[in-house]
């Protein structure tokens, strides 16, 4: 997929910039300014960056609010790109990725790039926005496992990128296990397998042990006879507890009061005070007593004798009736007497159920715990053997993916050469540069590819940036998947102007040797208006932006 022209419309529709771009070879996007004391306010804000990730965006890229702010948004971008030998019209809208159309027919974002076969992480290798962090990787100084595959990739040893992949998966997988096994082996403090396969030993044997006895003791449960009354069998227990010392008090009672009333009963009897008795007393005194008085003595008497008897026959009757009460207090003081014994005895029974309750509360809590513990190891034994395992495979990985290199050797021979022609040709002086990919000794954390690139000779300034490009000129020129290579000026800071320059004619080379394109971002300062170099670009150029003439015609 190549570019070949970008209009950048206002939200009203107006045209602001129409941009041509080579279909083969180099276009440069040029900054005509000389270095200004304040890089910042001037430089950065001509609209290089912003054009670089507007036909980033013609390729398939997420919105970006770091670059695209809020006062473009709405900004239309309608380019012409040509994907398989055709021309198609693609309109973009700035901040609005849901609706993209080709050739007039609205597609979603992931629409469009299957649409036009973009593999974003390929295109991330070779479409520079910014300044690379390292010479494999945009954004990270340590090349992650998809910079590392997509490289190996786009330079067709594609036998190692799958093996290196496992690798990777590998090494993050030991490193899960281990990390998930430091904090599980902080519950027992350091151990090792052999420690796990004794411990684990002995605790199958003690849950063994308590899972015997929680039998014993749930069959003894179960041979308990515990009524459904018992739920308040205390209680009844304590009531009729109560009821049978009230028996007892008031049989003891009722005993007192029938000896007291038999006592009296005898005691009345001997007492016997008759008339006769009164008128010899009388009598002594040498008293008379009229006729009258002495018949009133013997009604007197007689009355008296009516009221004994008929006392006598009353008390009489009472101590029956305490007697026969009695006898049958004591027969309902027998009956609660044995009912207070069952209770008593079902109590009994019933603390024996929750004695036999508690040890099995105990001894199951217990062998949960060993449970628990048993579990813990087992986990630990199994994530060592799963780092065992995956350490085998580690090392079955390392093997082919050397084998995979060797197998590759004159490729690999064939990109150090080319390296190195570009190096001569960069410098223009006794500068080499050696240029190697190795799969390191087997290592459960040291990732597992190696790229080696160095120089030897006076490279002067900027030598890290030019590794860097001489990474994306061999991949631009080698790959087989895309059809372009974008450089911000930013991938230039720090070189020597000579080397830039050079760099710059290498971009072209391979571009038209490839029938690819390369466009490029490029300030006047860093060519150090050398004349020459200034036409060639000037010649090429797609834009040409400056303080007065700047990419959307105002600041933001």
């Amino acid at each position: 997929m190549k570019i070949l022209k970008l209009i950048i419309k206002s939200p009203v529709g107006e045209i602001i910039q129409t941009i041509p771009f080579h279909e083969k070879g180099i276009s440069f996007i040029y900054g005509d300014i000389k270095e200004p004391e304040n890089k910042g306010a001037t430089i950065n804000s001509l609209g290089k960056t912003l054009l670089i990730k507007m036909i980033d965006y013609i390729f398939g890229a997420n919105e970006d609010s770091s670059i695209m702010k809020n006062e473009i948004a709405n900004y239309v971008l309608l380019a012409t790109v040509k994907f398989q030998d055709e021309e198609h019209t693609v309109k973009r809208i700035i901040g609005n990725s849901s609706e993209i159309q080709v050739d007039g027919k609205k597609h979603t974002l992931g629409e469009y790039k299957e649409f036009f076969g973009v593999e974003r992480r390929l295109y991330d290798k070779q479409l520079l926005v910014t300044k690379k962090a390292s010479e494999l990787s945009q954004n990270q100084q340590r090349p992650t496992k998809n910079d590392y595959t997509d490289f190996l990739r786009m330079l067709e040893l594609d036998n190692l990128v799958d093996v290196i992949s496992n690798i990777y998966d590998s090494q993050d997988a030991i490193k899960k296990y281990k990390e998930s096994k430091k904090e599980l082996v902080s519950f027992y403090g350091d151990i090792d397998l052999k420690q796990i396969n004794e411990e684990i030993y002995f605790v199958d044997k003690e849950i063994k042990r308590l899972s015997e006895e929680l039998v014993v003791i749930s069959n003894k449960i179960k041979n308990i006879e515990i009524s459904e009354v018992q739920q308040n069998v205390i209680e009844e227990y304590s009531l009729k507890s109560s009821n049978l010392k009230q028996i007892k008090k008031q049989i003891e009672r009722d005993k007192l009061e029938h000896k007291r009333l038999e006592e009296f009963v005898e005691s009345s009897n001997k007492i016997d005070i008759k008339s006769e008795h009164i008128l010899a007393i009388y009598e002594k005194t040498k008293q008379e007593i009229p006729e009258m008085v002495k018949r009133t003595l013997e009604e007197v008497e007689q009355f008296h004798q009516k009221v004994f008897e008929e006392r006598r026959a009353f008390l009489g009757t009472k101590i029956t009736d305490i007697k026969n009460s009695i006898s049958q207090q004591e027969i309902a003081l027998f009956k609660m007497a044995l009912d207070v014994d069952k209770l008593g005895h079902i109590i009994s029974v019933n603390q024996v159920y929750q004695e036999s309750l508690a040890i099995y509360e105990k001894h199951n809590n217990d062998l949960q715990n060993l449970k628990f513990r048993e579990g813990k190891l087992s986990q630990i034994k199994d994530i060592d053997e799963k780092i065992k395992e995956q350490d085998n495979q580690l090392t079955e990985d390392f093997k082919r993916a050397n084998d995979s290199l060797n197998q590759y050797s004159k490729l690999v021979k064939k990109y150090r050469d080319y390296i190195n022609e570009l190096t001569e040709k960069i410098y223009s002086m006794d500068v080499s540069t050696y240029f190697n990919i190795e799969i390191i000794k087997k290592h459960t954390k040291n990732r597992p590819v190696k790229v080696d690139l160095t120089m030897r000779g006076d490279t002067g300034e900027g030598v890290g940036e030019v590794k860097k490009c001489l990474i994306d000129y061999l991949l631009f020129n080698f790959n087989s998947f895309l059809e372009i290579l974008v450089q911000d000026s930013a991938c230039f800071n720090g070189i020597d102007p000579r080397q830039v320059s050079n760099m710059i004619y290498l971009a072209d080379e391979i571009a038209k040797n490839a029938n690819k394109q390369a466009l490029i971002a490029i300030n006047k300062y860093q060519l150090n208006e050398h004349s020459k170099m200034i036409e060639y670009v000037l010649s090429n150029s797609s834009i040409v932006l400056s303080e007065n003439e700047k990419l959307l015609k105002f600041d933001f």
